[in-house]
This record gives C-alpha cells, sequence and structure tokens, in this order.
C-alpha cells in the first residue's frame, strides 16, 4: 500500500473522471477521495456523520438530497460532484446493485463524458431493505449489473468492484438471538461477488480482508467506519488505481509521513474499546486457593451466557484426592445421566438444533 499525499492524488487523477456508485459507506469513499485531493487532512466526524447536504468541501449536490427531501427510503437519491479545471469525482447514491435507476446512470455516461475510474458496491441494503428472497435476487442483480457496465462503458476505463466490509452486532444486540444474521449473509454476497467480477474480467478489492482486523475503527452502529478507517480505504484504492496504470506508487515511512499530516481530534474519531458486545459483566479473576485452577472472566467472551448468584470473591478448594479405577473395572459401562440421541451415525447426548442449511451449493 502506497503513502499518497494530497499533491500526488492531484497527480495521480489530473484530467481524471472518477465515479463513485453505492450506498452510504460509498459516500464516505467519495468524501475521503475529495478532502485528500484538496489538503492532508482527515474527515471530521461532522462530515462524516451528514449527507444530502448542499455542499461538502467545494462540491455541489446535483441532484436528490436536501433538494428533494431527505429520508430513509428506498427511493432516497443523491447525486454528488466535486470539479475543476483538471479533476470530476461524481457521487451517486445507489439502494439496491442494479435498478431503473442505476439504468438512468449508465444513460449520464452514454450522453455525457466516460469515466476513467468507475468505484461502484451495494450490498448491505441489498440484504436488509428487500424481503423477497434478498440473497438470491442480489445474485441475479449483480450479474445484470457486470454485463451492463461492460456494454456501456469503454473498454480503457478502470471498473473496480470493492467488497463489503465487515459489519457487526451493535451494542444492544445478543448474537445468538438476531433474527437477520447480516454478518454472514454479507461473507456469502461477498463471495459471490467476487468470483463474478473475476468472471466478467473485473478488478475487485477485498475490502474485507483488509479491514477485518481493525474493527475498532468501525462506529457504534457497527456498520460504518470512521475517518481513520476511509483514509486506508482510500490509500488502499489509490495503490490499486496506480498499479492498474503502470505508476509507481510513492513509498515512504508512514510513521514519519503521518506525523506531518494534520489528524483529526482525539475526541471527534469514533473507537469501539471492545468488538464484541457486552454481553455480562466483567468477573474478577479470584484469588487462587491451594491448587485449585484459574478462574479468568473472560471465558465466554463474546457469548450470551448468564452466569446467575456468581460472586466476584469466589474461592475454589483444592481438588479431592481420588484413586485410579482398578485394572478390573476400567471395562465398566458407565450409565449417562442424559438420554441419548442418535444424530446420523453418531450419538449424542445434549438435544442441539438442526445446523442450518447452506445457500450456496
Amino acid at each position: 500500500m502506497g503513502s499518497f499525499r494530497s499533491a500526488d492524488v492531484r497527480q495521480l487523477l489530473h484530467n481524471k473522471f472518477v465515479v463513485v456508485l453505492g450506498d452510504s459507506i460509498q459516500r464516505s469513499v467519495y468524501k475521503d477521495l475529495v478532502k485528500l485531493l484538496q489538503e492532508d487532512t482527515f474527515l471530521s466526524e461532522a462530515q462524516l456523520k451528514r449527507k444530502g447536504e448542499m455542499s461538502f468541501a467545494n462540491d455541489t449536490l446535483v441532484e436528490g438530497g436536501m433538494l428533494t427531501g431527505m429520508h430513509n427510503g428506498t427511493t432516497y437519491r443523491e447525486v454528488r460532484q466535486y470539479r475543476t479545471g483538471h479533476h470530476l469525482v461524481r457521487f451517486y447514491f445507489l439502494t439496491r446493485v442494479y435498478s431503473d435507476y442505476l439504468e438512468s446512470i449508465l444513460s449520464d455516461f452514454q450522453s455525457g463524458p466516460q469515466p476513467d475510474v468507475v468505484i461502484t458496491n451495494s450490498c448491505v441494503w441489498d440484504l436488509m431493505r428487500y424481503n423477497h428472497d434478498p440473497l438470491e435476487a442480489y445474485k441475479t442483480n449483480l450479474d445484470v449489473l457486470f454485463r451492463r457496465l461492460k456494454v456501456v462503458l469503454s473498454p480503457e476505463c478502470l471498473l473496480i468492484w470493492s467488497m463489503a466490509m465487515p459489519v457487526g452486532y451493535k451494542d444492544h444486540e445478543i448474537p445468538e438471538y438476531t433474527a437477520h444474521n447480516l454478518r454472514g449473509d454479507i461473507v456469502e454476497g461477498n463471495f459471490f461477488s467476487a468470483s463474478l467480477a473475476d468472471f466478467h474480467r473485473l478488478d475487485v478489492l477485498d475490502m474485507h480482508y483488509h479491514f477485518r482486523g481493525n474493527l475498532r475503527l468501525r462506529c457504534r452502529d457497527a456498520v460504518h467506519w470512521n475517518q481513520i478507517a476511509h483514509r486506508k480505504y482510500t490509500q488502499i484504492l489509490l495503490s490499486h488505481i496506480s498499479q492498474a496504470w503502470g505508476v509507481e506508487a510513492p513509498k515512504g515511512d508512514k510513521r514519519k509521513a503521518s506525523s506531518t499530516v494534520r489528524t483529526a481530534p482525539p475526541h471527534s474519531v469514533t473507537m469501539r474499546k471492545d468488538p464484541y458486545p457486552k454481553l455480562h459483566p466483567r468477573i474478577k479473576e479470584p484469588e487462587r486457593c491451594g491448587q485449585g485452577p484459574p478462574v479468568s472472566g473472560r471465558s465466554f467472551i463474546g457469548r450470551s451466557f448468564i452466569l446467575p448468584n456468581v460472586s466476584p470473591t469466589l474461592s475454589f478448594t483444592p481438588y479431592p484426592n481420588h484413586s485410579p479405577y482398578s485394572q478390573e473395572d476400567w471395562n465398566m459401562k458407565i450409565p449417562s445421566r442424559r438420554p441419548l440421541t442418535h444424530r446420523g451415525d453418531r450419538i449424542h447426548p445434549y438435544n442441539r438444533p438442526s445446523m442450518y442449511l447452506p445457500r450456496m451449493y
């Protein structure tokens, strides 16, 4: 990954038309790119949260947003554009990966200037806002999208499919009892979209892989990401574009480069202290008594186990002395206290629910 500064980005995207298609996460990708084109600073917390504003960092709201009314429905529209004498960056908000609205966007490309770079992604809205078999409809729409993009856009256009970033559970949710497993659906959707994009010879950026170890950079809603994550996103994106165009990415000491960049104030950066929801109170480790085993309060981290009537001052006595079984008792059958249930070709003493069938075959 390169270490791009504002001057490097302006030189790389000189006389280039860049289009970003997607949801609110892609809107933040557009905003961070516009911000980096002008100065070496991060986005503020207010700039990340705002949507549909009339102007952001010298850009213009072309359609939707505050011009037509703000709402969170699937018919929401927002088109933004940042234009200078040598740069043109445009953003289209999508609520579905392919629709009639996307066809109107493609007609803009046919009638107007052809973009040099198209960065697109749509996954969360497709899987959450449409109830009729959303995952299968998502797969079908992906194939139609890739075919239409190859027909409308010029062969010189760099098409980048950016895979969805990891999502998590909100602080009040319990993983075992969530009605909709969005995390698993996004993993499956990413796998299918990456395979299909590679089949259509599109460039694929696995952002789920790049950010799987940076879960603390997610916001409290467990879907969006803070400004530090989006600057890393932009650096990965620009490094891929420079490699595709045969341009050497700038290199340098990231620690020395970051010290000269004015960062966002620490109090405005959203950081999650723990990527897992707090499902039960922490239990301090009691003092060991004799030869007893150590007890840790993190034994059930990430699980919704409730430990009733457990005091933080528990103490454990040493293991009682016992003698091994005699030689003649080794082959003795020990009766089970629970009824045994047959599961296929094995016997299991616990009544566990059957596993979910996979959606992909």
